[in-house]
């Protein structure tokens, strides 16, 4: 935890402790009961999509958590792993806090329901705002998040992890990822609202911030200088 932990610091099911995914089972279930009664043809592909999506994402953490050296390096960083570790089982729930969001989205957003698979309009649209505006408003929650009111309550467990693997890049207290989570929100809010969103889109687009979060936190150079 952080060192003063703040308001909504700890994970809403962080009790139910493995059980804590049976939070999606209703979501999984309703969507089986409408794949079985109303068939491909009548069903909602934006909505049925978000769990091959979700377990997508999982399966992309997981191939570079498998392929980190931090992950696999013995010695000095066996500490610093294994307390990742024990920070991730209260914290891994990032991908399902997403999930979620996406649900409530395909269910209650206007404009949210029965999306096509693709609109260039959209995409384009996406683009500009993530590179924009959330780019922008991101790096300004970043730094608030170091000041030392909000970093003793929040952030500093984030920091805890000294030798940083990619699922450093989801140890954050519940109130600080769900700020994440709404701000990358922005671009397939406007999107949708705008009658411009699409399953593709929004599929490649959590890919992305995915993939840039775990490079972000692996703990190898990529590309060198």
């Amino acid at each position: 935890m952080a060192t003063n932990p703040g308001i909504l610091s700890e994970w809403p099911w962080k009790r139910l402790g493995s059980f804590k995914y049976l939070v999606l089972a209703p979501w999984v279930v309703h969507g089986c009961h409408l794949v079985a009664t109303k068939g491909w043809r009548e069903l909602d592909l934006s909505y049925i999509a978000i769990l091959p999506s979700t377990l997508l994402r999982a399966l992309h953490d997981q191939a570079w958590i498998t392929v980190c050296p931090a992950s696999t390096t013995p010695g000095a960083n066996a500490r610093s792993s294994t307390e990742a570790s024990g920070l991730t089982r209260s914290t891994e729930s990032g991908t399902g806090t997403s999930a979620i969001l996406l649900l409530l989205g395909a269910v209650y957003m206007p404009g949210g329901q029965h999306l096509p698979l693709w609109r260039t309009d959209g995409a384009v649209l996406l683009v500009l705002l993530q590179a924009g505006p959330v780019e922008f408003l991101y790096y300004w929650f970043h730094r608030a998040l170091h000041h030392h009111f909000l970093y003793t309550r929040y952030h500093s467990h984030h920091h805890a992890s000294i030798v940083t693997e990619p699922i450093t890049s989801v140890i954050h207290p519940f109130a600080e990822l769900l700020a994440y989570q709404l701000l990358f929100s922005v671009p397939m809010i406007t999107c949708t609202l705008t009658g411009t969103a699409s399953i593709i889109t929004f599929e490649i687009y959590v890919i992305y911030i995915d993939f840039m979060n775990n490079m972000g936190h692996c703990n190898f150079e990529l590309v060198p200088n």
